[in-house]
Formats: structure tokens, sequence, C-alpha cells
């Protein structure tokens, strides 16, 4: 009988998570082999925004856990993206990413090299799904799509179901700052507890999707709203509430509990598109571990995200020349404007 919060990994998912590891680090050689590294998956970067992220200060006693524990207001940077491991048109369908990174954020980290950051990272994408079951499956399912379209038929007509889930993973987007974003995997809310987090937009009208989009228009869109007015999201938490139905191991299995509002995520009026706030942009690094132990990351996939972030990050990092590139103490201001 499965337990509430309670993991239960596989065998030789370490295994398969260095294959995953390993397989994604020669792609990247192969892609970029005389420029800049990119990320293996969310490459095009849309913007770095700043942002404020407003913990509620009259949270009912089961939501006050962790950074939640009580009302404060952290600095925080917002990274949008698409998923797609290759830069592609905004017009197309996509997973699309919204990576959160609290500075400021008191108590030791989970990762041993960085245990003394001050930063708690938030990962949520536009499915509330992950399209397969475990590690093993995972890695299988990356050795088909990056080997060849022979290796890729072949494991879709043997694989049917994983293929129809990363079709409806993805989707069309006219504005991000309207869209809603999932985290798919769960997450500790302190002790003997599970959730998983979203982020729901405050503005609840829905931009029209462009006749003649350009290649970037997200990001037009971005910089011309951002312009003219602050937008809001409520960052939520869904709690596991029967380890049967909603599994931590199973990240295919949509949780049915409802949400609840713990944070507001406000991202500022402002300007953000020079060269030297994409850069940064482009060299931070976003892992589910950047965290305190109250919120660390369960079940297979985010283990295995341990396993492949910090081994992608040290490649890209190292390729690109900025290995020493330590965790954000404080928010940094930039200038410059195209």
């Amino acid at each position: 009988m499965n337990t509430i919060g309670k993991e239960y990994i596989e065998p030789k998912e370490e295994y398969y998570a260095g294959k995953i590891a390993d397989r994604f680090i020669q792609t990247l050689a192969k892609y970029y082999r005389s420029e800049k590294v990119k990320r293996m998956f969310h490459p095009k970067m849309h913007a770095l925004l700043k942002a404020e992220f407003i913990v509620e200060a009259s949270l009912p006693p089961h939501l006050k856990e962790g950074i939640f524990a009580e009302g404060k207001t952290y600095d925080a940077w917002v990274r949008f993206s698409n998923a797609k491991r290759k830069a592609t048109k905004d017009k197309k369908k996509d997973l699309r990413g919204m990576a959160l990174k609290l500075v400021g954020v008191e108590g030791k980290k989970l990762l041993e090299k960085e245990k003394d950051a001050n930063t708690q990272d938030f990962l949520l994408v536009t499915s509330k799904t992950l399209q397969t079951a475990s590690v093993k499956d995972f890695q299988r399912s990356i050795e088909a799509l990056l080997g060849g379209f022979i290796k890729l038929f072949f494991y879709a007509i043997t694989h049917p179901a994983v293929i129809v889930r990363s079709i409806k993973m993805i989707s069309k987007c006219s504005n991000l700052l309207e869209t809603s974003f999932y985290s798919m995997s769960p997450y500790k809310y302190g002790e003997g507890k599970a959730v998983k987090y979203a982020a729901f937009p405050q503005k609840k009208t829905t931009s029209s999707f462009p006749k003649d989009p350009s290649d970037d228009f997200l990001k037009e869109r971005l910089i011309s709203d951002l312009e003219e007015q602050e937008y809001s999201f409520d960052f939520m938490v869904q709690f596991q509430t029967d380890a049967q139905k909603m599994p931590i191991e199973n990240p295919t299995v949509k949780w049915t509990s409802p949400f609840e509002k713990v944070a507001t995520i406000k991202i500022k009026k402002q300007v953000f598109n020079s060269k030297a706030q994409e850069s940064y942009g482009e060299n931070l690094s976003f892992t589910p571990w950047h965290c305190i132990e109250a919120h660390r990351p369960l079940g297979g996939a985010n283990r295995a995200r341990k396993t492949v972030y910090e081994a992608i990050a040290r490649f890209r990092r190292g390729q690109n020349h900025v290995e020493n590139l330590a965790e954000p103490k404080s928010m940094v201001s930039f200038n410059e404007v195209n």
C-alpha cells in the first residue's frame, strides 16, 4: 500500500539517469560544435524578468511550511522559454516553461556544492503531466527521439501511449503572461506531505493569436505588455490526498485535488531586453534541487533531474567558459537596452 509523500525507487534508476545525462551531453556537443552551448531543453529564452514572490501573510496552519511559514516578499527572476531542443518559431506548438529563482532564501540547500546558496528554484511548464512513467521509460524514449527516424518509428509503434501523451503536452500559446504553468512532478511540503505546484495568471482575458506572427512574437508581446503595466500569477499548491490515485512515482497521472494559493508572483513593469540581461539569463542554472529540505523534490523524474541537470550545467558552463558562475546572492541591475 502506497503512503502519502513516500518515494519508491525503481531498480537501476541511477544507471538510467546517468545514461540520459551522457546522451544529452553527446547531443549538445554535436549540436553546438562552434557556437555557445544552450540548454538541452528550453533553449529558447523569451525573457529573464525581475519579479517579486510574495508569500501570503495569513495562511492556514497546513500551508505554513518551509518558505511559506510566514508572510514574506522575495526578489525573484522569472525565465520564460520554449522547450524544443532547437529554437523554433513561436507560432508552432510547443511546451512553454516558467522557471523561478527566488533570491534571499535562508537555510541549508540540498545540493552539497551549493549548500550555502540563498536561492530557491521552482520549475513549471504548460503541461500537468509528463509523457513517461519512470526513469527507465524516459531513457528509452530519449534514445528513440535522438536515435534517428527508424528508432523513433519502432518506438512509436511499440509505445503509442507515450507518443499520444507527448503530443497532448504541446500546444499553441498567444501570450505567456496569460498562460498557466505546472510542476508536473511532486515535492515535499514540510513533513509527511507532498504537493505539486502551479502558477495561474491573474489576468483572465486571452490575447488573440496574431494573424501573421513573427518568429519571436511571444518575446515581442512581453516587451509590449511589460512596458505598460505589471502582471501577476497566483502561485498554488496541490496536495497529494490519495497515494494510490495520485502517485509520487508516476508523473503521467494527473492529480485531482484542489489547488490552494500560497503566494503571488508579481512581474514588474520593466524593460528587460538588453544583451547583458539576456546573457545573464542564459548562464543562470535552474534546477528543482536548488531548494531547502522542506521542499525536496520527490519521485523518479526529479531524482533523475538531479543527476542530469548537474551534469549538463557543468558541461554547458565549461564549454561556455562560465564554470565559476555562482548562484546569485542578490539581484543584479542591467541598464543597457537594445
